[in-house]
């Protein structure tokens, strides 16, 4: 526990705390709570989503540059490590969703593209909207898992390794980054009145962009560290604007569907750097570390937690509601914590023992 604690970067979970209390907060629907949780924040995803494409950006690059050559075999433990990390956790609650959905429980319906949820098609290039919601997100995440490493592997065979490494992944982050939007501007000019929520922003090929953000940012530190060093603090500064001034503005129609998304990641990306270099702590057991370890089964666990709190008690007035409100997040990071200590956790350590 030590040395996964020491490893830890403290600026990236405060980042990962974050997003997961917004994710919480955005998602209340508990009567007057939810009248009071209209604060202009950022979508909690899109941190998730700019998080993650630093953190295996930075892993996938690492491995690249120790090797003399990038190979499918690297491609292969590169996704056995990371398929060990986040496919227990969404088969368990898959398989929990199926179950609350089948005995009334929860809100949801199970029909013929029920299947696809094992494969993550249920949104690949078409929506969804009956059961599982927040695997939207997750689909769009085991893709780039998928997709990233596979690119530079096909660029590296292409040009038979004359090519420098940091160009090969320069060249595949530009891919990740520009074929999305790309894709969304079609989409925004070929069928104007798609929903933007089920069209645009829950697609896997109209996300991935945001993702690729996250990854320049580990192309950036690793090639570039002294620069991403040295001006941390005024990438900070317009990160922040950028990002309040994108929350803040009620923006719709052509400009939320294709540019949108493309500065919410440019921006996530600007205050990475700072965030970076916040590694050390100095309290033993942090509240941030603890919500940022135990965030994955808080995502998953959340939704469904929520729909049974509502569905079995009812409330009346607001001190009810808030006591209720109250109790479901202890009960979510109660169950959270045991999900992670005895499930989560367990099978990563069985994954770094099949490493050595």
């Amino acid at each position: 526990m030590q040395k996964q604690t020491k490893n830890r970067i403290f600026g990236l979970d405060i980042l990962r705390s974050l997003a997961i209390i917004i994710v919480v907060l955005g998602h209340s629907e508990f009567p007057f709570i939810k009248d009071f949780l209209k604060l202009p924040l950022p979508d909690g995803v899109d941190l998730f989503f700019v998080l993650s494409g630093f953190l295996v950006g930075s892993i996938i690059i690492k491995d690249i540059e120790k090797n003399k050559k990038y190979e499918f075999k690297q491609v292969s433990n590169f996704l056995k490590r990371r398929w060990y990390r986040t496919l227990p956790n969404y088969f368990l609650f898959l398989l929990i969703n199926i179950i609350l959905i089948n005995f009334g429980l929860i809100k949801g319906v199970l029909n013929k593209y029920l299947i696809t949820f094992f494969v993550f098609f249920q949104n690949f290039f078409k929506p969804f909207d009956f059961l599982f919601w927040e695997s939207w997100s997750l689909s769009v995440e085991e893709w780039f898992y998928l997709s990233f490493p596979i690119i530079i592997f096909i660029l590296f065979t292409l040009t038979k390794f004359k090519i420098k490494k940091k160009n090969i992944v320069l060249t595949s982050i530009f891919i990740i980054i520009i074929f999305p939007f790309l894709f969304r501007l079609y989409k925004a000019y070929s069928y104007p009145h798609l929903d933007f929520d089920l069209y645009f922003r829950k697609l896997v090929l109209t996300r991935l962009d945001t993702i690729g953000f996250g990854i320049l940012g580990a192309y950036i530190n690793f090639y570039h560290q002294s620069f991403w060093n040295k001006f941390k603090n005024y990438f900070f500064v317009l990160g922040i604007s950028l990002l309040s001034f994108l929350i803040v503005h009620k923006f719709s129609g052509f400009f939320l569907k294709t540019f949108y998304y493309s500065l919410i990641g440019l921006s996530i990306l600007f205050v990475l750097p700072i965030l970076q270099n916040l590694k050390n702590e100095t309290i033993p057991f942090n509240p941030i570390r603890f919500i940022s370890k135990i965030s994955y089964s808080m995502y998953l666990l959340h939704l469904p937690l929520m729909y049974i709190f509502i569905q079995n008690f009812p409330v009346s007035n607001k001190l009810e509601s808030l006591i209720i409100y109250i109790c479901f997040w202890l009960v979510l990071i109660l169950f959270s914590f045991l999900i992670y200590n005895f499930y989560e956790k367990p099978l990563m350590d069985l994954r770094d023992k099949n490493k050595k």
